[in-house]
């Protein structure tokens, strides 16, 4: 792991409307207790130029709800293209979006703008392999629902590396079904992706935090057998870990992780001071522990990770 290349990228929420139903989102469309924001173009500039000049991050993910209409899809497309395109300007060396599922003429509108480049990730997570589980938690009626399909979920990720791109960021939701079952599924459809040209394969592993009556309660234990069994099983893969979950566990598990992810869920939350905003009424999950603002986060975290300080991308922190 020494000779591994440290990352970090900050979650940049620009809306939290959302056309799904997901039973454990406070984006699901049937949420009314929801506030619901649609950032404009000059706030979305604001906050990539305080996570770059601030912050001091260079990598971003773009997070948005899912549509189901062709007309509200089309134009998100270019909204998150256009934000893309903003971050590149500003300095930004890499960039994720996590949007849902694309149809092919969906990927065309990146092709035209982004193929070839290796900055731009697309981040789209199964949450669970297994159909039943998967259409109980997010529905079955794909007229209607957006993520309710699930093959077409699937089959994004390797239809947009055959396109010509040449990075995905694939994962399950920790907690929805039975996490081995789950893990072996997960680990062919990273394999199978890492064959597929020369393109990176990122893993996420986030388990359920704060909601009630969790199908399987996956506590730190079998959290860190968990992400150490896809470090071995995907050895070209990049593991990413959030801050949703604390820091000590970050730190027991660091040697086995490629990315770490500080920042928040709600929707255009950075300031140029104070603490970051993460409010129930906003933000698609709130975590238990304040979040910090991202380069604290990761000024801390110096000393945990000082063999690879002079090795670090997407941040500029003591580099």
């Amino acid at each position: 792991m020494k000779e591994r290349v440290l990352e970090t990228f900050v979650p940049l929420y620009i809306s939290n409307y959302c056309d799904s139903n997901c039973l454990m989102c406070n984006m699901r469309k049937s949420n009314g207790d929801l506030v619901r924001i649609e950032a404009s173009d000059e706030e979305i500039f604001e906050q990539l130029k305080i996570i770059y000049e601030i912050e001091k991050i260079s990598s971003v993910c773009f997070l948005c709800g899912e549509y189901y209409a062709k007309e509200d899809r089309v134009k998100h497309i270019k909204k998150i293209i256009k934000s893309i395109t903003c971050a590149f300007e500003i300095g930004f060396k890499k960039v994720f979006f996590n949007i849902g599922a694309l149809f092919d003429d969906e990927i065309g509108m990146f092709y035209k703008e982004f193929v070839g480049s290796g900055k731009v990730v697309l981040s789209l997570f199964q949450e669970t392999y297994d159909r039943d589980t998967y259409h109980s938690y997010f529905g079955r009626d794909i007229k209607s629902i957006p993520k309710a399909h699930f093959d077409l979920r699937y089959s994004t990720p390797a239809r947009w590396l055959g396109a010509g791109f040449k990075s995905v960021d694939i994962g399950i939701l920790l907690g929805l079904h039975n996490p081995y079952n789950d893990l072996d599924k997960l680990i062919e459809h990273a394999n199978m992706l890492s064959q597929k040209g020369e393109g990176e394969v990122y893993v996420s592993l986030p388990r359920i935090r704060g909601v009630k009556n969790v199908p399987y309660e996956i506590d730190d234990m079998k959290y860190s057998e968990i992400i150490k069994r896809v470090r071995i099983a995907c050895p070209d893969s990049k593991l990413i870990i959030t801050t949703r979950e604390i820091r000590e566990f970050i730190d027991h598990v660091l040697d086995y992780i490629d990315v770490v992810s500080p920042g928040c869920s709600d929707v255009i939350p950075y300031t140029v001071e104070g603490e970051l905003k993460n409010n129930i009424l906003t933000s698609q999950f709130v975590v238990s522990e304040k979040r910090e603002r991202p380069s604290k986060f990761l000024d801390q975290f110096k000393t945990t990770f000082a063999f690879y300080k002079d090795n670090i991308e997407g941040n500029s922190i003591d580099n």
